[in-house]
Formats: structure tokens, sequence, C-alpha cells
């Protein structure tokens, strides 16, 4: 966007930047991801009074949601996702989702997962993943973390948390110095979202 010199009012950040207003003050490698902020208090007093009001609209936060996850992921912050999956869910119309038998129901959420895990693959992520005893729904390794979710459709998380468990999806992580979380959760076929989640 840095070098689109187009002055859009959906996509102002060329006009923005190229005019001055902005400039780059940090870069982070990780999402590559830049910080902009304003040159001096002069400039941001003008831009406030002049420029914003009537050039800038609200818009949606397209790529906000990807970053919340892969944040809350990479500080292990794993009380965050529940809600943060939980709302995706909610926003997709029940028509996509209605299907005739069980067995479809299920391959829509596991699928639904599997996009997710790909919008944020800037993670190592296992969909699937066979192991010795059995097939894990997903890992997600982190430099810090691996998280392990198994899913159920219309179970519960225990059940899912006691599937991990039995089958030894952690056994593989054994010696790996990264701390585990085990995640259990349980889908609704009837509202579309996750309707039990546990974490050990």
């Amino acid at each position: 966007e840095f070098i689109d010199y187009k002055a859009d009012m959906e996509m102002p950040l060329p006009m923005i930047y190229q005019s001055g207003y902005l400039t780059i003050k940090g870069y982070e490698e990780f999402g590559n991801r830049f910080l902009l902020d304003f040159p001096n208090n002069e400039v941001k007093n003008g831009f406030i009074t002049m420029i914003a009001t009537s050039y800038l609209q609200p818009g949606e936060r397209i790529t906000g949601w990807i970053f919340d996850v892969l944040d809350a992921m990479r500080a292990g912050n794993i009380e965050k996702l529940e809600p943060l999956f939980t709302s995706f869910l909610s926003s997709i119309p029940y028509s996509m989702r209605r299907k005739d038998n069980e067995r479809e129901k299920e391959r829509y959420f596991h699928y639904t997962f599997y996009l997710i895990m790909k919008l944020i693959s800037v993670y190592t992520v296992y969909t699937e993943k066979q192991q010795s005893q059995g097939r894990v729904d997903c890992i997600v390794e982190t430099q810090k973390y691996i998280y392990i979710f198994e899913f159920k459709l219309d179970g519960t998380a225990v059940e899912a948390i006691e599937q991990i468990e039995n089958k030894g999806y952690a056994r593989e992580y054994i010696l790996d110095g990264r701390k585990i979380f085990k995640i259990g959760a349980s889908f609704s076929s009837e509202t579309g979202t996750i309707s039990d989640w546990k974490i050990v």
C-alpha cells in the first residue's frame, strides 16, 4: 500500500503516508507489520483538525481478527481464543452450514476450522495429523507453545480432552521444551459455533 499513489477514500493509507502525515517508526517481521506514527505534534494536530474528520471513514478491520488470534497464540493467552473462535463462527450465516446428515455436519466444522488455521499459517499448523494411536484434529506450533486441538460435534469438551489423553496426542512432544496446551472444543450443529471449551 505504501507505493500505491492513488488517493482512494476506501484505502487512505497511501495518500496519508506519501503526503508526510505519517512516518514509519518501527517494523515487526512477525506478521509483516509496520508501526506508523506522526512525525511530530504539529503534523499530528494539523492532521486531526484538517484531514481526519473529512477524509477518513470508519471501515471494517479485515485482518484485525486474524492478528488477534496470532497475538493470543504467540503470547500463550489461551483464554482469549475461545471468544475469538466463537465470535468468528457465529458470524457465518446458518444457511451455509445446513446439512442433511451428521457426517456432513461434522465435515463442515472441520473444514471451517481448517480454513481458519490456514489464515493464521504464519505458525506451523497440522490438521488431521496422524500419530501412532490416532489422528489429531489440529496441532499448532508457535515459538514457545504447542496447541493440541480435538473437536467434537454436539459432544462435550471433556470427551475431547479424554481423547487427547487416551490417544497420547501430546506424547510426540514429551521432550519438547515448549509449553503444551490441550484444548477440547465442542461444536453445536444448532448454534453453528462453539458450545463447550476446556483447556488442560
